[in-house]
């Protein structure tokens, strides 16, 4: 009976992980079923805690890494772990402008307050897109729901390549410089 009971978990587990795996692979083709649409002309831009303007040039690139913070998780605290993302912009620059890396957040009206103070003192290196209308997610209803699809990779014509944080693992990483340097050739 022991030995049925531990049986009978191990194949539940073994369900459950094939299941995970198989609605991940589901919400990567719904990520990838259109392009995205990133209309940041329609959304309020800041760098170094200052309104600021970046020209549609900045992200006419033949990649762009989108990260994209919702509602559900606290925008605040996205910014002020910001710092994770200094040593890829580095190592970005070495391609000049042909990849870019677009932040999008999306705050909670009752946070507004909170999320521009950090702004303005956190200062991150980067433009930060505030989307406090809900544009990205309405021109975009493809993209699940769930925080794990929201940092991915857009190739020239904005379609989906890679999807996966790069700060926060590394094998993401390693697959983002291998399709960068696939169509741009090594990092210098």
């Amino acid at each position: 009976m022991r030995y049925t009971g531990v049986l009978l978990l191990l194949t539940a587990l073994y369900f459950v992980s094939c299941t995970g795996k198989k609605d991940f692979k589901d919400g990567i083709v719904q990520l990838q079923s259109r392009p995205v649409s990133l209309s940041l002309d329609k959304m309020r831009c800041m760098w170094n805690g200052k309104d600021t303007v970046v020209s549609e040039e900045r992200y006419d690139t033949d990649f762009k890494l989108v990260v994209y913070s919702d509602t559900v998780a606290c925008s605040s605290c996205g910014l002020k772990t910001m710092y994770l993302w200094d040593g890829l912009i580095h190592d970005l620059e070495s391609y000049g402008k042909s990849v870019s890396l677009c932040f999008i957040f999306m705050p909670l009206q009752k946070d507004l307050e909170e999320f521009y103070f950090t702004m303005r003192t956190m200062a991150p290196l980067l433009p930060v897109h505030v989307d406090t209308a809900g544009i990205f997610i309405r021109e975009n209803p493809h993209i699940p729901r769930e925080a794990v699809y929201h940092t991915f990779l857009l190739d020239k014509d904005n379609r989906v390549v890679l999807v996966g944080n790069p700060s926060r693992s590394e094998k993401i990483e390693e697959m983002l410089w291998q399709i960068v340097e696939e169509k741009l050739g090594k990092r210098e």
